[in-house]
């Protein structure tokens, strides 16, 4: 009997010692006497009890890690880094399938450590757009955007939902870059708009745009833009400034403007069609005539149209005779540096 009252008291007292070291392991260590609790000393003893709670069973890890922290010293260094083993636990949560638990520990992070949180969030929308994940990237973004409205954040969700063919977001959210940036580092965006809109036949809402780029570049081009590039930008935009002054009855100004086009687009066959008809309205029949053969000889949408045109004017020119045209648009071919056809 006696053997058996000491085998329970032996018993007991094992069951109390394993439950004093479980607690204890919660425990932080205190610095002694003369050591700062910030010390690197204090920080490798920290770091060790730490590790030991990342290695108890994953269901009560996050609680035993809190309660853990809320021991810990104001000053401890190893505090600075407990969002990261947080985080850890997210991940290892998710990994096995237990992401209601993933995400209740995601959120009690946002209130625990904000600031890490943040960057934890801004971190993965970079990833994803380095991924090209362009779905993930506006959401992240679009939470990101609502808390703080960075004018890099709205650059990126500009850039994503132009890649993800959003039309009415991308035009939100270019407008809202070229207001925080301006048009001169927001040409990209501004470039953007310009050819939305163009591409839609809306003449006064692409002028705003290539006139405001033109403004912000009135010699060079952007940095890191390609000449090429530069050129078709600037003939784009001169050909829509050609046809506003056309449908304003302003033909000089449209020569000009279609002139300046051509200068950067010389096989841009709209641009000739109707800086023949400017030239026309204008009494300027033999420039009309050249224009409207090399609209012609293109052989592009437009020629037809701009045949038309040359044929009626050379024949009330010509007695109603088209004798000596195709040398007229043989010196057509020549100027444009095309084969004969």
């Amino acid at each position: 009997m006696s053997f058996l009252v000491r085998n329970r008291s032996m018993v007991s007292l094992f069951v109390f010692c394993v439950s004093n070291l479980a607690m204890l392991a919660q425990e932080p260590s205190q610095a002694p006497q003369g050591v700062p609790p910030e010390s690197d000393y204090m920080y490798t003893k920290h770091y060790a009890e730490v590790e030991q709670i990342m290695k108890a069973p994953l269901a009560g890890r996050s609680a035993k890690l809190e309660t853990y922290m809320q021991k810990l010293h104001p000053k401890s260094k190893i505090l600075q880094y407990m969002a990261s083993f947080f985080t850890q636990i997210a991940r290892d949560l998710q990994a096995a399938g237990r992401s209601g638990e993933a995400d209740a520990v995601q959120a009690k992070m946002v209130k625990m450590f904000p600031e890490a949180a943040a960057a934890a969030e801004a971190q993965a929308f970079q990833q994803a757009l380095q991924a090209k994940d362009y779905t993930k990237a506006i959401q992240l973004g679009e939470k990101i955007y609502a808390k703080n409205p960075d004018p890099q954040v709205v650059v990126m969700l500009a850039q994503s939902y132009i890649a993800t063919k959003n039309v009415a977001k991308a035009l939100e959210y270019s407008e809202k870059v070229l207001e925080s940036l301006g048009p001169k580092k927001g040409v990209y965006f501004g470039t953007w708009l310009a050819a939305h809109y163009r591409s839609q036949g809306n003449r006064d809402k692409a002028l705003e745009y290539y006139n405001r780029i033109l403004r912000a570049y009135p010699s060079i081009g952007p940095e890191g833009w390609t000449s090429q590039g530069w050129a078709e930008l600037k003939a784009a935009a001169y050909a829509v400034r050609g046809t506003d002054a056309y449908v304003k009855q302003d033909y000089a100004g449209a020569v000009q403007n279609y002139e300046e086009s051509l200068q950067y687009e010389p096989h841009n066959d709209a641009a000739y069609l109707f800086l023949g008809l400017s030239q026309w309205k204008r009494q300027k029949l033999d420039l009309a005539l050249d224009a409207f053969a090399k609209g012609t000889v293109l052989n592009k949408p437009n020629s037809a149209k701009a045949r038309q045109y040359l044929e009626q004017l050379y024949k009330a020119r010509n007695n109603d005779s088209l004798e000596g045209l195709d040398a007229l648009l043989e010196a057509a071919r020549q100027a444009l540096g095309i084969g004969g056809g």
